[in-house]
């Protein structure tokens, strides 16, 4: 079994199941956005200090952490689709 070949098994295991992506898809954007919540009420309410800035450092982590989660959802809804259609073998019966 080739790169492509496995490559194409591994692609197929991780889009069997949409609703699984679209749930990844739409909880990192609800992590993403409690992130940037976490970041603004900690530069609008909070006064300038150390905990200020741990607040926000946490705030980032959550938004990353949600951005990740949400870009690898968008990645098995869209994109590893399209991988599989570009790297499917193509039969002479075609």
């Amino acid at each position: 079994m080739n790169f492509r070949d496995r490559l194409h098994d591994w692609l197929q295991r991780h889009t069997g199941d949409p609703r699984r992506a679209m749930t990844f898809f739409t909880g990192g954007g609800f992590g993403f956005v409690i992130g940037m919540m976490i970041i603004l009420i900690s530069e609008r309410l909070m006064t300038p200090s150390l905990n200020q800035e741990l607040t926000a450092l946490a705030g980032l982590l959550v938004t990353c952490i949600g951005t990740m989660i949400a870009f690898w959802g968008y990645m098995g809804i869209s994109l590893f689709k399209i991988l599989i259609y570009l790297l499917e073998r193509k039969t002479n019966n075609e």
